[in-house]
C-alpha cells in the first residue's frame, strides 16, 4: 500500500484521493464546477465564466463562496488541513479493506504511477492560451476595408433628380 507523510503522520494515498475527491461533494453541483475549473484547473474567469455561461464577476464570486465553503467544512473535518481533527486515513483504507469495499491487492488509485492534476493543468491552460492567442491572431489578420462615406451617399442619392421628384424636395 502506497502512502504519503504529510503533516507529521501517514497518509494512505488511495484514501486521501478519494476523501479528499469526496469532499467536494459539501458543495452543490455549480460551486464543484467553479471550483475545480478555477481553482484545481486554474480556467481563468474569462473562460469559466464563459464555459458557465455567467459573467466573470459571477464566476470570480462564486469562487470565492465555494472556496470559503469547501475550506471551512475541509478546516472543521480534515486532518490534513487542521491538525487539530484526527488524520483518518491511515485508520480508513484499514476499514475499507476490511469492509471490502477496497481490495488491498489492487488498490485503485495506485496502479502504476498516477499524475497529479497540477502536472496537467498547466499545460492544458498553456493550450488553451495558444489556441486563443492563435485565434485572436487570425482575426487580426482580416484586412480593414474602407467603408464608403454613407454621408456622402446619401447626399448624393438625394440630389438625383428623380429621387428629388418622388421625395417631393423640389
Amino acid at each position: 500500500m502506497q502512502a504519503t507523510r504529510g503533516a507529521g503522520r501517514i497518509q494512505d494515498a488511495p484514501t486521501k484521493t478519494a476523501c479528499t475527491s469526496g469532499m467536494l461533494l459539501c458543495l452543490d453541483r455549480e460551486q464543484r464546477l467553479v471550483y475545480i475549473f478555477g481553482e484545481i484547473l486554474g480556467v481563468p474567469d474569462v473562460v469559466g465564466g464563459e464555459l458557465l455561461e455567467i459573467s466573470r464577476d459571477a464566476f470570480r464570486k462564486k469562487l470565492s463562496r465555494a472556496r470559503r465553503d469547501l475550506h471551512s467544512f475541509m478546516h472543521g473535518n480534515c486532518g490534513l488541513i487542521n491538525p487539530d481533527n484526527p488524520c483518518r486515513c491511515r485508520r480508513k483504507t484499514a476499514g475499507f479493506i476490511k469492509a471490502g469495499f477496497v481490495d488491498s491487492r489492487e488498490l485503485r488509485f495506485v496502479r502504476g504511477r498516477t499524475i497529479q492534476v497540477k502536472e496537467v493543468a498547466q499545460t492544458a491552460l498553456d493550450t488553451l492560451h495558444e489556441l486563443d492567442v492563435a485565434y485572436g491572431d487570425l482575426y487580426r489578420a482580416h484586412p480593414f476595408y474602407e467603408s464608403p462615406d454613407f454621408i456622402a451617399g446619401i447626399r448624393a442619392l438625394l440630389d438625383r433628380r428623380d429621387v428629388k421628384s418622388h421625395l417631393e424636395l423640389s
